[in-house]
């Protein structure tokens, strides 16, 4: 088939949604022949990762960009980038047009960004048209909002406001008309979706994640290391893994990769509860280091407050390092298509039960820590496979 793939953020090493465009590209170019839509300064990248790929000669990257007003705003926070990313898309469906008059597409895919309440500019052409997998319709536990803090609630408030507003808006609606297949990557997703005749089908995008075997630095068993994985914005949780961690023996430490604006109230945090040295701000650090960190660590917490499907939680099932999270959204997914990899799942309520349940589930590990495995876990899917299954129930 001849594929059309629409990828705003699609180039390599750069995690998040750029490694889903690229993972979502590698898995159509492996039986297709694909035409790639992506932002202009993805080239360079792609095009050095692509250079000794077996599937090069099957995939012709089309870079552009939308000079004006909206392209400096994108540098100016979220609002800027999505009005960007909106009018990219509005250039991306005129130039899906004009491929199309010339080639022929069998078929178009939006892959990035994975939001299902953001305008798919190839969708609603008159052709076969795969979507996803979006994410986007993950809520908030209620009764946890306190861990936000001011600044989070805002932020919240305003994805929620921009959600209901967008996810009814005449694009979505007509995109979700005229999909043939919906990826979604979590049953939170397919339930806000606008009304659909299509086949709506779950893949997670971190079902994509490729984790080697990593080479361990002290090899023989785990620490009593409790690690944070994940940028440190509000709703992300590392205050909630503060909080649990503050009821742990006191021969435990707490490390927290990743950076962001929530750090500073992470460390008062620390401070008032007079965890002093115990709690570590790692930063950002390599992908093999933080790996390394993680297939050692005695156990990984990720109390994200809504994630639709965070790499970090594939890498450390993958890893087979013990995994707490919550049974809401990505990360409780995530853990069903990991069956034999150790993780435990707890149902978010109040504050206070939250903490607490979480705790007893780390210290659980901590008490028994289960090796660190020769092999790494698989997912019981394939991702490539079900967006090559995508495609063919698309023209069928």
């Amino acid at each position: 088939m001849k594929i059309l793939l629409s990828a705003y953020a699609c180039e390599p090493n750069k995690g998040s949604e750029p490694e889903v465009g690229l993972q979502i590209l590698l898995a159509a170019a492996s039986r297709h022949d694909v035409w790639v839509l992506t932002r202009e300064n993805n080239i360079a990248g792609l095009e050095e990762y692509l250079a000794n790929h077996q599937s090069r000669s099957r995939i012709r990257l089309e870079g552009f960009d939308v000079p004006g007003l909206a392209f400096r705003a994108k540098k100016l926070g979220l609002p800027g980038l999505h009005w960007y990313y909106d009018v990219w898309q509005r250039e991306a469906r005129r130039r899906a047009r004009d491929l199309d008059a010339r080639i022929g597409f069998d078929l178009f895919h939006h892959a990035t960004f994975a939001t299902y309440w953001a305008r798919p500019g190839v969708a609603d052409l008159a052709k076969p048209f795969v979507w996803g997998p979006v994410g986007g319709g993950v809520g908030l536990p209620f009764g946890l909002l306190p861990a936000l803090g001011l600044r989070g609630l805002t932020e919240d408030a305003m994805r929620y406001g921009a959600r209901a507003a967008l996810g009814r808006s005449p694009w979505v609606v007509a995109a979700a008309r005229s999909a043939s297949v919906i990826l979604v990557q979590n049953p939170e997703a397919a339930e806000a979706l606008p009304r659909t005749r299509a086949l709506v089908s779950t893949v997670p995008n971190a079902t994509s994640v490729g984790v080697e075997p990593v080479t361990l630095s002290r090899a023989v068993s785990r620490n009593r290391d409790v690690l944070f994985v994940g940028r440190l914005a509000p709703w992300k949780g590392a205050t909630l893994a503060v909080r649990t961690f503050h009821r742990l023996a006191p021969d435990i430490r707490l490390k927290i990769f990743g950076a962001g604006p929530d750090a500073g109230r992470v460390l008062r945090l620390a401070q008032k509860l007079g965890l002093g040295q115990r709690v570590e701000l790692m930063g950002r650090v390599t992908r093999d280091d933080l790996l390394v960190a993680v297939a050692e660590a005695g156990c990984v917490v990720h109390p994200a407050l809504h994630d639709d499907s965070p790499l970090g939680v594939a890498e450390t099932l993958s890893l087979g390092t013990p995994l707490v999270c919550f049974d809401h959204g990505g990360p409780g997914e995530l853990v069903r298509h990991w069956p034999a990899s150790p993780s435990a799942v707890v149902q978010p309520g109040s504050m206070e039960t939250t903490v607490a349940s979480l705790a007893e589930a780390v210290e659980a590990f901590l008490l028994q820590p289960p090796p660190i495995p020769e092999r790494l876990f698989r997912p019981d899917l394939s991702f490539r496979q079900e967006i090559l299954n995508a495609y063919e129930a698309a023209v069928a």
